[in-house]
């Protein structure tokens, strides 16, 4: 019999099975604990050897994986080339506690696992940004609007429209100068965060402070800029870059307490300054981020991302 075949299972720290030495008094049948463990780290658990012994190492195994499978985040298990695929189950039917304890509903959850063929989640990369505000120019005839951060309902992705090469600084300097917004220049860059072709991410603004990229709808909003030339253009960004922009959209939808669905938009998604509506039709005036760019499935990939995101 397996372990998770025992109704009455009941596996915990100092567990030993029947055939580890010294046999004396062994309180577990056959190879529960060493099946357990050959399971566990089959998932990405680390469980340590699969010797029979239920130590500290198990132990913490176990609670990691009643932690993650409380929890919504999923990945699937991949290969050496290619990492499974992120989602999100929700609601979970796993609802014990991470007591560290394998009992029959763990039991049960390790081999459905194993069964969707799921994997630990991967932990997230570190995501690198460098703080620029200090560094660019400003209006100095001009003062930008100061809001609150409960104000933002939503992140926008733009894209500059000028070569890849164009950089934080060349934006900068277009913005607070005479441009395609007003003669008068904008009182600060445009866009709080700047996403590079290489995948590095540079800080422009606070949020707080309201800039001009969408119009009416600036106050609640917060910009993210790729470096990216869409008219004309054939080929999407660099993955890396979109990649990139996914996690750090991710990480600002669980600091601005955000839903992907409803706080992630493109440029071109915002009416009146996006699209207009005609004649009961819809015309588009931007094609911003770039039509290459599938807004739908950028949306999904932010949500998954967001669901690897640590639960304050």
């Amino acid at each position: 019999m397996y372990y998770y075949e025992d109704a009455q299972v009941w596996l915990q720290l100092g567990s030993k099975d029947e055939n580890v030495r010294p046999r004396a008094e062994p309180n577990v049948a056959g190879s529960y604990v060493r099946d357990l463990q050959n399971d566990l780290n089959a998932l990405g658990f680390a469980a340590g050897s699969a010797d029979g012994w239920f130590g500290p190492a198990t132990q913490t195994a176990v609670r990691a994986l009643q932690s993650d499978a409380r929890a919504a985040a999923r990945q699937e298990q991949g290969s050496a080339l290619q990492p499974g695929r992120r989602f999100e189950e929700t609601p979970s039917p796993f609802t014990g506690d991470a007591t560290g304890i394998v009992e029959a509903a763990t039991a049960s959850e390790i081999q459905r696992w194993k069964a969707k063929r799921w994997q630990q989640p991967a932990a997230l990369g570190s995501l690198a940004i460098e703080d620029v505000r200090a560094q660019l120019p400003i209006n100095t005839k001009m003062s930008a609007s100061i809001r609150r951060p409960g104000d933002i309902q939503r992140v926008v992705l733009h894209c500059t429209d000028a070569a890849p090469s164009w950089d934080v600084f060349q934006c900068a300097r277009y913005d607070v100068g005479p441009n395609h917004i007003s003669a008068r220049g904008c009182p600060t860059i445009t866009y709080a965060y700047f996403v590079n072709a290489d995948g590095s991410v540079q800080k422009c603004l606070s949020h707080d402070t309201v800039s001009w990229h969408v119009g009416d709808w600036n106050r609640s909003s917060l910009g993210v800029v790729l470096a990216y030339r869409a008219s004309g253009n054939t080929a999407p960004p660099p993955a890396i870059q979109v990649a990139t922009a996914s996690e750090l959209f991710a990480r600002l939808c669980a600091t601005l307490s955000l839903s992907p669905a409803t706080g992630v938009v493109g440029h071109r998604e915002l009416l009146g300054t996006g699209y207009t509506i005609q004649n009961g039709m819809k015309q588009l005036r931007k094609e911003c981020p770039g039509l290459k760019i599938d807004l739908d499935e950028f949306r999904q990939d932010v949500a998954r991302r967001l669901a690897l995101q640590p639960q304050s």
